[in-house]
């Protein structure tokens, strides 16, 4: 995780926050409203990101704390957004198995996944929806893309693990803002795995990996302008467009 932040701090330093702040605040409003999973960032979030460092909260909920990290990367917003979302050919989180799954009628992608934890536990495992929040993109004119998930019925999966426990409750989005040349980042989840692991640890767990799982994401935006040709399938955009591969200008 250090090595990967040198890498990017190599490549160009931070904005100020200031500048930061200023990139949100023309459109907090806005997130406030129309995001599916709405976050509202504070001075101190933008100073620790102007230090090049991931800055993680948490956020109380009814319930268990949603887990929030906001990075800005030096990197043009389409980049980023393929690295997030063509994970087909990448694994952010270790043990975790994830197939895909039919889309929706609507288009939104669904995928079953399952976590690997060590005996004495059962593995977990849940089906999601994964949509891109068009109320949100029409509001900001286009300034503001999310990436929304939930559970979805479990029916979905023909053939999941029969020892496996359910997950009750997972959601959370990524929200990619242009800023300063490159983008804010900001990545936001909450999750019930049940049984015998308390909902404390769950998020302890989410908040200890925030920075590994933002700097990879950076780092593996890095391969994307040699990998997302046009032999590629199309990936959408926030607003739902193919993004063509000529438009992709990567670390900067």
């Amino acid at each position: 995780m250090f090595f990967l932040s040198l890498i990017v701090t190599a490549v160009a330093s931070p904005p100020s926050a200031d500048v930061l702040q200023a990139a949100w605040t023309r459109h907090s409003d806005r997130v406030e409203r129309d995001a599916n999973h709405p976050i509202r960032l504070n001075r101190s979030d933008f100073e620790t990101v102007a230090s090049g460092r991931v800055a993680k909260r948490r956020i109380v909920e009814q319930g268990p704390d949603r887990a929030m990290g906001l990075l800005w990367a030096p990197v043009d917003r389409n980049t980023l957004w393929i690295a997030v979302l063509d994970d087909i050919h990448d694994t952010v989180v270790q043990s975790l198995t994830e197939h895909r799954l039919a889309n929706s009628p609507e288009g939104r992608k669904r995928l079953y996944q399952r976590l690997d934890l060590p005996w004495p536990f059962n593995d977990r495992q849940w089906v999601i929806e994964i949509w891109n929040n068009q109320g949100l993109v029409q509001s900001t004119h286009g300034a503001v893309w999310e990436r929304s998930w939930d559970l979805t019925s479990p029916e979905l999966m023909p053939q999941p693990d029969p020892q496996a426990l359910w997950v009750p409750m997972t959601n959370g989005s990524w929200l990619l803002v242009d800023a300063a040349g490159g983008t804010l980042m900001a990545y936001s989840a909450r999750t019930t795995i049940g049984g015998a692991i308390p909902d404390e640890a769950v998020t302890r767990w989410a908040m200890a990996t925030l920075d590994e799982m933002m700097m990879h994401i950076v780092e593996r935006s890095k391969s994307i302008p040699d990998h997302y040709g046009p032999e590629h399938e199309p990936v959408l955009d926030g607003a739902n467009a193919p993004i063509p591969p000529f438009q992709l200008t990567g670390i900067k």
